[in-house]
């Protein structure tokens, strides 16, 4: 099959798809008999079309270990650290279903709808609030009180979160003249021993009724790193709250600002720290994705080969990233459907987006991700001057440029701040073309 279609020229098709109509790409996974696609690179959700626990693969070692940390006590904080799309929230959300939903009415746990996201200019208010926010809409989500839980908090919860929401809008119209999200700036009329007193209220009918809460916070690489270590200062007395358990999602780099505030960090059980999965358990959730999406009554054509997908996974090492391009092939290939994706038409795809990419450079720019392309890991940025032969005050505006595309990643040396290392970005097509013409 894929002779046939390598032969028939696929980057002819690839130009009629640009063509295609949303509704005709949308299409494409009935033909295999899905309902949708099993690519989806985002986090499987506690609500998602996915059923997280038919479709969680691996992880069995950090899977048993937090639950125990968590059912052996009435108060925990766990800090789960991994690098960009190594799934993180994925695995939180499979111990929260683990815990609060497999056996919803014999469950000694209730948690958050979705995930807490950690905003920039967090404090002690705005952390508090954005929890109350969540606790209090997820209530809803999930009717604790059709479940029989009589919570009095949550009304003075409810009350509570749209006088903090109303104000912290109309604050920031007065400062600045546009609407915020809910999550930045409250006024001062609402202190944030109001709102810490109305998280122990709830946390004490929950305990009263044989219920203890759990709350999950992501993306803490939001808050500067600088900044990262006050935070955890801020907030420390409200992460001891008995009946709650926090969940905080982040990579290395937010777990070593915790180890520099003792007092926080040891009030923390063992660090959860995951690394990529192995291939086996990537195509075997792959294929829990699809028996989950068959479209009822019917069976599915798989639409990959498993050798391309583990050749894939091992180069990128990031599901993430590997998804996105079986998805990207898939959709440019939509024209043959039914059929698998195998490298062929991966490298005819790469190809394009390449072209694509270097269109939009400027010399300069082209300059830098030659070299960059040519070196294994990173290289500091002196380093990258004298290999382009740019001066360094005329590095700073095509660096910038790069790094708002997504083209590279730039981190700072552990001993020295003011050191600064560049490298091409894992989550780009120009990684993975270099990898496939080696």
């Amino acid at each position: 099959m894929h002779n046939y279609l390598y032969h028939c020229g696929i980057l002819q098709h690839m130009a009629i798809q640009e063509e295609t109509s949303p509704e005709d790409a949308h299409s494409v996974w009935p033909k295999y008999g899905l309902r949708e696609s099993p690519f989806t690179t985002g986090p499987t959700t506690l609500l998602s079309s996915l059923p997280i626990g038919k479709v969680f693969s691996g992880r069995t070692e950090e899977t048993t270990k937090l639950l125990r940390i968590i059912c052996s006590s009435n108060n925990t904080r766990t800090f789960i650290s991994g690098n960009f799309g190594v799934g993180k929230t994925t695995f939180s959300n499979y111990i929260r279903w683990k815990l609060c939903i497999e056996r919803q009415s014999k469950a000694h746990h209730v948690t958050t709808s979705t995930e807490i996201k950690a905003q920039s200019a967090w404090g002690s208010k705005e952390f508090l609030l954005a929890t109350l926010s969540a606790v209090y809409t997820s209530s809803l989500i999930f009717r604790w009180d059709q479940h029989g839980l009589k919570l009095p908090a949550l009304a003075r919860i409810g009350d509570y979160v749209a006088i903090g929401t109303q104000k912290a809008v109309q604050g920031s119209i007065a400062g600045t003249g546009v609407g915020v999200s809910s999550t930045k700036s409250v006024p001062g009329a609402i202190s944030p021993e109001i709102y810490e007193e109305l998280l122990r209220a709830l946390s004490q009918e929950l305990l009263a009724q044989g219920k203890q809460l759990i709350l999950p916070y992501d993306n803490l690489e939001n808050i500067d790193s600088m900044h990262l270590t006050d935070f955890f200062r801020m907030i420390r007395d409200y992460l001891q709250i008995e009946g709650i358990h926090f969940i905080f999602m982040g990579p290395p780099s937010c777990l070593g600002a915790l180890e520099t505030y003792p007092q926080a960090h040891s009030t923390f059980s063992q660090p959860i720290v995951l690394g990529p999965l192995n291939s086996y358990h990537v195509l075997e959730i792959l294929k829990k994705r699809c028996n989950s999406l068959t479209i009822p009554e019917g069976t599915y054509l798989s639409p990959y080969e498993e050798t391309t997908v583990t050749w894939l996974y091992e180069t990128l090492n990031n599901i993430r990233f590997a998804f996105k391009v079986l998805e990207d092939t898939m959709l440019s290939t939509e024209q043959q459907a039914p059929c698998k994706i195998t490298m062929h038409e991966i490298k005819a795809v790469q190809e394009k987006e390449k072209q694509a990419i270097f269109s939009t450079l400027t010399q300069h720019e082209t300059k830098i991700i030659t070299i960059l392309l040519d070196v294994t890991g990173k290289i500091t940025m002196t380093d990258l001057a004298q290999r382009t032969g740019i001066l360094p005050t005329n590095l700073r505006h095509p660096i910038k440029d790069l790094l708002d595309k997504g083209l590279i990643t730039i981190t700072t040396s552990d001993k020295d701040r003011r050191k600064k290392y560049v490298r091409i970005s894992d989550n780009t097509y120009l990684r993975l073309f270099y990898s496939t013409s080696k």
